[in-house]
């Protein structure tokens, strides 16, 4: 019986396609669903940046900094998916927690997945990058490889790509 879904997202340009899939998996299944998005590290160059921005790199403001940024993405994922059910749809009211992670996508999703004892994980097939068709995105390789819990993949079809780059 699938209870909770996690969906991960990376707020590319198919995250509306996506949602649509969500949307009915959760109403079929009568789910949960905890939305989640990976914050990569800023690495080396990142780092530099804020530190230098910062006048010698307090670590303290670095996480406040990262904290705001996380807000701030939440914020935006929530936007979306209200402007996404405002035509009536019941999905928004399924959606149960959004969550920003600072973290490697890979371990943040199947860390969330734990966290949240999903039953199920949906994702896109591709994730920004999506030049290469008939290749799964990197980070959808690994946790199709290493998930213990059951992958729900949405497709990128060639059609959908195409309609997204005419806009």
């Amino acid at each position: 019986m699938i209870q909770t879904i996690l969906f991960a997202t990376d707020m590319g340009l198919h995250t509306h396609y996506l949602l649509h899939h969500v949307n009915e998996m959760a109403g079929q299944y009568k789910a949960k669903v905890v939305v989640v998005h990976a914050m990569e590290p800023s690495g080396c160059l990142g780092d530099a940046l804020v530190k230098s921005y910062q006048g010698g790199g307090n670590s303290e403001l670095t996480q406040e900094g990262i904290s705001r940024i996380a807000a701030g993405v939440k914020t935006r994922i929530i936007d979306i998916l209200e402007e996404e059910f405002m035509d009536g749809q019941q999905g928004l009211s399924q959606i149960r927690d959004v969550r920003v992670v600072a973290g490697k996508p890979v371990e943040v999703i199947l860390q969330e997945a734990r966290h949240c004892d999903a039953d199920l994980i949906i994702l896109g097939s591709h994730g920004q990058d999506t030049s290469s068709p008939h290749l799964l995105g990197s980070v959808t390789s690994r946790v199709l490889q290493t998930s213990r819990v059951p992958i729900y993949m949405v497709p990128l079809v060639r059609s959908y790509r195409h309609q997204i780059a005419a806009c």
